[in-house]
């Protein structure tokens, strides 16, 4: 099992999908092995192309009642990547390469866990997670009268099932002032770049203790605009987001956040993404039991697993490799890690799915 998830990996890793949005096509390398191989593996396979890079794979053997996800695309190589970010590099007990970790791991375990067992399985592989859109998955749900018993989501969560993590919100806010010399009186009154700090200060002190924001991750990822310092800022861009619990409210997260707007100020402000945070705590449980499947721990980050739950589907997420080792230079997955996730899923696949009631 161990060389033919690696067979599957190396294949993977030397396609680069760190910019789908400008490369990735049906006849794109990657689609094109993953699908031969499901074919190989007694799979009928489908291409749905939304444009602009996203596209997905849907793959179905039989009746299934389970369906297995993974996303092909990646981040953009980082600066400080001492290998070749498109071989795959065994190192002792680890393999290195582009997506290893986050998540063409996972995906070459899913390649091999359907080639160990002929039982009836579903496969959906898409394009466009790290863009932080969820559009294909949108698309899937909308265009299949198919519904899944259960749904395993892949991402790093070293070989456990996971059913609860955080939501994500991403904004942007383009705040409008005048132009102006700064040596005129009250010029700076018109600035966009003080309008944007002014929200910023308020923002951040949601943070707080006792703040809305206070467990909420918030973060300001850009502030950008201006031409120098002796010209008042005529616009200014700030992005942010902040990352929910299960349980929290995401959309009066937001609403605090609009509030904290200067009362004068001009500001387009536009929603990019409000993702709800996972929690099927109950709607897995008979799954788990059933399957044997090892629980683990709620994590941080948020999955795509959130928009099968929220279309009615009960879903966990499980993959190979920590998030720690996600997202950086030299990225890396343990292959015991892979071994254990490739296990996994096969064990799944033969367990089946018990009757569940479609939760939507």
């Amino acid at each position: 099992m161990k060389q033919r998830i690696l067979e599957h990996l190396g294949a993977l890793v030397s396609c680069d999908t760190s910019k789908p949005a400008e490369t990735m096509q049906v006849d794109d390398p990657i689609m094109q092995y993953a699908a031969g191989q499901l074919q190989a593996a007694g799979f009928t396979t489908e291409f749905q192309d939304l444009g602009q890079g996203r596209v997905n794979l849907v793959a179905k053997r039989g009746a299934p009642k389970l369906l297995l996800n993974c996303h092909l695309d990646t981040v953009p190589v980082d600066p400080k990547w001492t290998l070749d970010p498109f071989t795959l590099t065994e190192a002792g007990d680890k393999v290195h390469g582009l997506g290893s970790c986050d998540i063409k791991g996972a995906a070459a375990c899913m390649l091999t866990a359907v080639e160990a067992t002929d039982h009836d399985v579903a496969v959906l592989f898409n394009t466009d997670e790290e863009a932080g859109h969820g559009d294909c998955i949108e698309h899937f749900l909308a265009h299949t009268d198919w519904h899944p018993s259960a749904v395993v989501v892949a991402e790093p969560t070293e070989a456990k099932a996971v059913r609860r993590h955080r939501g994500f919100a991403s904004f942007s806010a383009i705040f409008q002032g005048e132009a102006a010399h700064t040596s005129m009186a009250n010029a700076a009154g018109h600035s966009a770049a003080h309008d944007a700090v002014r929200w910023s200060h308020a923002a951040l002190a949601l943070t707080e203790p006792g703040g809305i924001l206070e467990h909420a991750r918030f973060n300001i990822g850009i502030l950008e605009g201006g031409v120098a310092s002796n010209v008042v800022n005529s616009q200014m861009l700030v992005r942010f987001g902040f990352r929910p619990r299960p349980g929290d409210d995401g959309p009066e997260m937001a609403a605090a956040l609009r509030a904290c707007l200067p009362a004068d100020a001009s500001v387009e402000w536009t929603e990019r993404f409000l993702a709800p945070p996972l929690d099927t705590s109950d709607e897995v449980a008979a799954f788990l039991a059933h399957t044997g499947l090892t629980e683990g721990e709620d994590v941080d980050f948020w999955t795509e697993a959130a928009l099968f739950h929220q279309a009615g589907h009960p879903t966990i997420v499980l993959g190979p490799g920590n998030i720690a080792q996600a997202h950086q230079a030299d990225e890396w997955v343990a292959i015991d890690s892979l071994v254990q996730t490739a296990k996994a899923y096969t064990q799944t696949i033969e367990a089946g799915v018990p009757e569940v009631t479609h939760v939507a």
